[in-house]
């Protein structure tokens, strides 16, 4: 009989290896004088009557701590974005390359598409803002240079006791060039934290997001995690309607949520914005005052926008009143509106650096006006259902019970359906303190405000 050979198994390393083990991958980014360089041999040999290129080069991070397990990834993203004007109209091109002979392909595709296309009016040249920018300090050379390693560092030194952590970060090369000489360039940072209590319902969770590492206080938003989780039993909601506190996070998220579906250039432009009806007409509550603000460095600053145009403040809304959407140097042209330096590539425009004014109260006056009723930690699933009066559908999370001026027992998460334009038109309360959240890419800015009370919600049946 032949003899049978016993298998031996892999030694396994100790589960708290296990646990943190990642793998550091090698992420490098192109430097600004490279990029710079390839740009000007695109523009150079451009046979267009003229040329911009954007390109935007980003290393993406994302931890998430869970006890002493940390899930950590590291990510380069680069789009380069091609636009040209030919005999009076435009065309586009975008790829991922960082090749110059796929960029000069690229050219002629958009002369290619900018050939079909019908002459625009108003745009007889590419943007050629040539304004000094704002000095505002993008960069944190620490950020910049946090791996894998660091990172994971600094998630396991925090004083979490089973909250979940979650940190976000990016460092970011953006370039917009064209052949009227805009030479416009920016390093940035940007580093978001969220930490949370609980997964049932009343579970805590708290956020900030900040340019530089040093200025994030990760243990304050964890201890404020733990402030807003709610153990104990699940209690009923109160007879509706209620008034309700939303955390600076739900705040955030409608404030989001109103950018995007009616300050956007495209949807002014097809209609679909209340702004057509509303301009310069007060609908919501006189405190409510909504600006985009690249130069402040209170927020997550950013000096210029996708077209070389640089940033200043702009009052979306003052005293309750809307005064302008969001507009590049084309789309105000063909509205016959002012440009506001919010070019986001493509044919859109959009606030980047917002900023839902503060108030006066404090958290405990916030709470006071509002007895009775419910705090709202955060939403998820939102979604508009009718643009033109700002109808949303959001599901509240970590909600609690107001009582005695101070936060209750927890209470069910529900469906809370209902206008912008009505929830906002009477505020109850402004907090003066405000929490910030990094923009959808990550780096070009983001949105920051204050805790709101908000005085009659129904939850949907």
């Amino acid at each position: 009989m032949p003899r049978r050979r016993s298998r031996s198994k892999p030694r396994r390393k100790p589960r708290a290896a296990q646990k943190t083990a990642v793998a550091e991958p090698d992420v490098r980014l192109l430097e600004l004088d490279d990029i710079g360089s390839r740009i000007e041999t695109v523009l150079a040999h451009s046979p267009a009557d003229e040329t911009e290129v954007v390109w935007l080069e980003v290393r993406r991070g994302t931890a998430r701590r869970k006890d002493s397990r940390i899930d950590l990834q590291i990510t380069p993203e680069r789009t380069v974005l091609v636009r040209v004007l030919d005999l009076g109209r435009v065309g586009s091109y975008r790829t991922g390359s960082a090749e110059v002979g796929e960029l000069s392909d690229g050219v002629r595709f958009a002369m290619g598409q900018a050939r079909v296309r019908e002459p625009l009016s108003g745009l007889p040249h590419l943007p050629a803002d040539l304004t000094p920018v704002a000095t505002v300090k993008t960069l944190d050379p620490e950020l910049a240079e946090m791996g894998g390693d660091k990172m994971r560092s600094w998630l396991l030194s925090l004083p979490a006791k089973g909250e979940t952590l979650q940190a976000e970060w990016t460092q970011a090369r953006v370039l917009v060039f064209n052949s009227r000489k805009v030479r416009r360039t920016a390093e940035a940072t940007a580093i978001g934290f969220k930490a949370g209590a609980g997964r049932k319902p009343g579970s805590g969770r708290s956020a900030d997001a900040r340019r530089h590492f040093r200025t994030l206080d990760a243990t304050a938003i964890i201890e404020r995690a733990r402030y807003l989780h709610a153990g104990g039993p699940i209690e009923s909601l109160p007879a509706a309607p209620f008034p309700v506190v939303l955390s600076p996070a739900a705040v955030i998220e409608l404030v989001d949520l109103l950018n995007q579906t009616s300050f956007s250039a495209i949807s002014y432009y097809e209609g679909t914005s209340f702004l057509r009806e509303h301009l310069n007409i007060q609908v919501f509550d006189r405190r409510f005052h909504l600006k985009d603000d690249g130069t402040d460095h209170q927020g997550l600053p950013f000096p210029f926008d996708l077209e070389g145009t640089a940033k200043h403040p702009v009052d979306l809304i003052a005293k309750g009143a809307p005064k302008t959407p969001t507009l590049d140097q084309r789309q105000a042209a063909v509205l016959g509106l002012p440009p506001t330096a919010h070019a986001i590539g493509g044919n859109n425009a959009r606030a980047e650096n917002l900023f839902l004014m503060p108030g006066t109260d404090t958290w405990e006056e916030l709470l006071a006006v509002a007895e009775g009723g419910v705090f709202i930690g955060w939403l998820d699933d939102l979604e508009i259902f009718e643009p033109r009066r700002v109808g949303f559908r959001a599901r509240a999370r970590g909600a609690r019970l107001i009582q005695n001026g101070n936060l209750g027992g927890a209470v069910p998460d529900f469906i809370w359906e209902d206008s912008l334009l009505r929830e906002f038109s009477a505020l109850q309360g402004i907090g003066a303190e405000t929490a910030r959240r990094l923009g959808t890419d990550g780096y070009l800015g983001g949105i920051s405000a204050p805790a709101v009370a908000v005085g009659a919600v129904t939850p949907k049946a």
